[in-house]
């Protein structure tokens, strides 16, 4: 697996640049928008020489229309584990999640709703609950603010996916680690699901420690902000239910 430190600091500079912009308005992105909007202080045909390396690295690809470039899923990965390191969520987040899952922790029902709908706020996506052989999920209008998802294929090939439980249980239990787990694009390894990611993990609810949450949006969401709340709803869950099982 390549990582950061595998490439230059030059090539570094230029494949973050170019996935901000990517994560911006998922448009490939060519050498002289790179120029006009960062500070890369490199000339064009450098630019152009280095993004041949990153595609040769399987870093960037294109499309056979535009001269543009825009990200793997594997650069998108990188990307992700960079931000991670040095994120974390924003305070009042924390305590929104904290306060509403201790707040209706005596009722299944509301505190499913209240994680269902404070994370789908929070992350502009769709987020899922699987449990007892139910799922529940919510925020599918978040998808809609994402241009590549804008097609009714693949908004309906996603609905199937969420009301589709023993699917989801069975892609939970194969990927699902001890802490956060992340699918990116064509990692999930589901027809027409290429343009979108999936973070999940695992949590205490009641009578099981093997319910799941996650969250389901564009391979464009804020990462950032994705996997610290999922981490804290986990948290908090864990917390409310401790000494219940």
């Amino acid at each position: 697996m390549l990582r950061l430190a595998d490439i230059t600091e030059r090539q570094k500079r230029i494949l973050m640049a170019i996935i901000e912009e990517f994560m911006q308005s998922a448009d490939e992105v060519g050498s002289l928008s790179l120029l006009e909007r960062h500070q890369l202080g490199v000339s064009p045909a450098t630019i152009r020489n280095e993004m041949s390396r990153l595609m040769d690295m399987g870093l960037l690809e294109k499309s056979h229309i535009s001269s543009g470039r825009f990200p793997t899923d594997q650069a998108l990965r990188l990307y992700v584990s960079n931000i991670l390191n040095s994120s974390s969520l924003n305070p009042l987040i924390t305590v929104e999640i904290r306060q509403g899952i201790f707040r209706d922790r005596f009722s299944r029902d509301s505190v499913l709703n209240s994680i269902l709908q404070i994370l789908s706020e929070e992350t502009d996506s769709v987020v899922f609950l699987v449990i007892d052989n139910i799922c529940r999920y919510w925020g599918l209008s978040n998808l809609f603010k994402y241009e590549e998802l804008r097609d009714w294929e693949k908004i309906q090939r996603i609905v199937n996916i969420l009301e589709d439980k023993d699917f989801l249980s069975n892609m939970m239990n194969k990927y699902s680690g001890s802490g956060v787990s992340l699918l990116i694009g064509e990692e999930s390894g589901i027809k027409d699901l290429d343009g979108c990611s999936m973070i999940f993990t695992t949590l205490p609810f009641w009578d099981t420690n093997d319910a799941h949450v996650g969250i389901l949006g564009s391979k464009r969401m804020d990462y950032a902000r994705c996997v610290p709340a999922l981490r804290e709803v986990q948290n908090a869950m864990r917390n409310a239910m401790r000494g219940w099982n």
